[in-house]
């Protein structure tokens, strides 16, 4: 095998599948990216067994073959190669590659392209279409509540479902790791019936890969689900996420029905005083503490060990006056899902769930239990 590249479309590619190449796995394979060139296509593939990424790149080709690589070694030599000159790959005895551009030779080891795992198959079903940007803004708004425990493995993952308000389908997606949880959804025009009889549960990485997918630039990435893969493509890039076989809890059982105290804060001011006073909050609890009072909001740290923070914003509020604790990390990613100029924390007491929405758009809530702080 060999082909002739463009130094700066090989970097995009190899860079566009380092999450998925696993650099410490047991299967030393899983850190490579099989690469085979058939015509004047080149096709690298990355895989943790769980997610895969298939991407096409036009080469001047020589001779067709496939051969694993080392995926980030591959990326680091590609980067210090010279620019505006093609590089060319080939493949020699005992699975090693030769890389050339310019004056700049390099001999990499490779691995039989045998040993990586077979593709799973598309989809049968027909894909949909949904817009790259509704979908970058919904996996951004609660792709950070899902848990990272592995323990919790119906936690680990974001639901998508189908809604059907009054007018058109919308596309939810919910994350939540017991003790905060995230609601975004957007109207997402004629989905079919991807979501129509069941919900699918995506890793919280594979949400994170098509969400990647869907920031690559304008346009719809296509989606399709089978009963073990959600499958997205977009240009020349596809990616396949194994689905999470476990029950999601019933997030509609969580939203709180009263909550009858209501602050408004500006967003803006709100995430920069989180901010501030999160550098004094506790490294592993990271607790702040809320003090609503009148038009006045106060938030506060201490750690035992360094030293408090305080800091103060207006608030529109005319409840009793009321402190209450939470982690400030968790606020800060609640805020981050809110793109209006202001933020309405509704609560209920110091101890109940309290939820975070914009003033006006119903379609994004976060909830986050509060801590006690003494």
């Amino acid at each position: 095998m060999n082909f002739s590249v463009d130094r700066d479309q090989l970097v995009d590619v190899l860079t566009g599948i380092q999450g998925v190449a696993e650099r410490r796995h047991t299967m030393p394979v899983l850190s490579h990216a099989l690469m085979t060139v058939s015509g004047e296509t080149l096709t690298v593939v990355s895989s943790d067994l769980e997610i895969v990424i298939r991407c096409l790149q036009p080469v001047t080709a020589g001779e067709p073959g496939s051969i694993a690589l080392p995926a980030r070694k591959l990326l680091d030599i590609a980067k210090v190669l010279p620019k505006e000159t093609p590089v060319k790959l080939t493949v020699k005895e005992g699975n090693y590659v030769e890389i050339s551009s310019g004056r700049s030779h390099f001999r990499l080891a490779g691995l039989p392209a045998q040993e990586f795992p077979e593709m799973p198959e598309k989809p049968a079903g027909k894909p949909v279409s949904i817009d790259g940007d509704l979908f970058r803004r919904l996996a951004e708004a609660v792709v950070s509540f899902a848990s990272s425990d592995e323990t919790r493995y119906n936690l680990a993952g974001v639901l998508m479902e189908r809604t059907e308000p009054k007018e058109g389908a919308f596309l939810r997606m919910v994350a939540t790791d017991g003790h905060r949880l995230a609601m975004a959804e957007g109207e997402a025009g004629d989905i079919g019936d991807l979501f129509a009889s069941r919900k699918v549960l995506v890793p919280k990485k594979g949400v994170q890969e098509i969400r990647k997918l869907a920031e690559s630039g304008p346009g719809s990435i296509e989606l399709s689900a089978s009963d073990k893969f959600l499958f997205a493509a977009k240009g020349d890039t596809e990616v396949w996420v194994r689905l999470l076989d476990a029950d999601f809890p019933d997030y509609r059982q969580v939203i709180p029905r009263e909550n009858p105290l209501k602050a408004t804060v500006n967003r803006d001011a709100f995430a920069e005083v989180l901010r501030r006073v999160g550098v004094m909050a506790p490294d592993k609890v990271h607790s702040v503490k809320l003090s609503f009072s009148g038009q006045q909001l106060e938030i506060s740290s201490t750690s035992p060990d360094q030293g408090e923070a305080q800091d103060l914003l207006e608030a529109e509020y005319d409840g009793p006056a009321m402190k209450i604790g939470f982690n400030g990390r968790y606020l800060q990613d609640a805020v981050s899902g809110i793109s209006e100029e202001k933020v309405v924390l509704q609560m209920k007491d110091e101890v109940s769930q309290v939820i975070l929405r914009p003033e006006k758009d119903t379609a994004y809530l976060a909830i986050v239990m509060p801590m006690r702080i003494f």
